[in-house]
């Protein structure tokens, strides 16, 4: 079964007013993530909006919305596919991830191994995501405080479903539980204002990058067509 994370992400303006907001909510736990994204020389797994990650050596995460992957016209969603492979990977893994890479345009694995898959389809260390995250859980939803290195201090409500046809409705109850905090939402992750705020180039290849930096790769984009005359 496929699994979609339907999540809206805010950058918090006034981190003040969370004690007050986290009162209401359970705490679970607070960890330390090290998320290495891997990707091919020319990022073009970047480019294409798909994701894959190692989370602390334990974990690899592969998520991407199929509809953006299918349409390259349509906007940024507020859900995604996330598929999760334990690490080391095992043999019964092969079952679930190679038709899932051959999905994808990859290349699938003879043998589970995640060197062979990095071999198989060159790929490299593209950037590293280093935070903190505090989780708490407030009715159906979990909520999380993230404080991510170099970037700052972000909130995350997140629900895993099945499907997404009541996505228009989650989000409405979403938003419901933070119209009192002055946030700002944010509609990119923090591998992707990492790569803005460091390779900024880079960043503009992006399948989803902000709104306000489109001018930039607008511009990008008509120089290239200018020198190609």
């Amino acid at each position: 079964m496929n699994h979609f994370e339907i999540e809206l992400r805010y950058e918090l303006r006034t981190p003040q007013q969370l004690a007050s907001f986290l009162s209401s909510c359970e705490k679970l736990h607070k960890k330390h993530d090290t998320d290495i994204y891997l990707d091919n020389p020319q990022a073009l797994l970047y480019q294409r909006g798909i994701f894959v990650r190692i989370r602390n050596n334990k974990k690899l995460d592969i998520k991407f919305n199929r509809a953006t992957l299918e349409n390259p016209d349509l906007a940024i969603q507020d859900y995604c596919e996330e598929h999760s492979f334990a690490l080391p990977l095992q043999v019964q893994d092969l079952e679930r991830l190679n038709p899932l890479l051959v999905s994808l345009d990859l290349k699938p694995l003879i043998i589970a191994d995640l060197d062979h898959l990095k071999y198989v389809n060159n790929f490299v260390e593209h950037y590293v995501v280093d935070k903190r995250r505090t989780t708490y859980k407030r009715d159906a939803f979990t909520i999380c405080v993230d404080e991510v290195a170099g970037l700052g201090t972000f909130l995350e409500i997140e629900l895993m479903a099945s499907c997404v046809e009541d996505l228009e409705r989650v989000k409405q109850s979403m938003q419901l539980l933070v119209k009192e905090l002055d946030v700002v939402p944010l509609k990119t992750g923090y591998c992707t204002l990492l790569l803005r705020k460091k390779h900024f180039k880079q960043y503009l290849l992006g399948r989803f990058i902000l709104d306000e930096d489109k001018v930039h790769r607008d511009a990008v984009g008509a120089g290239r067509e200018i020198l190609a005359r």
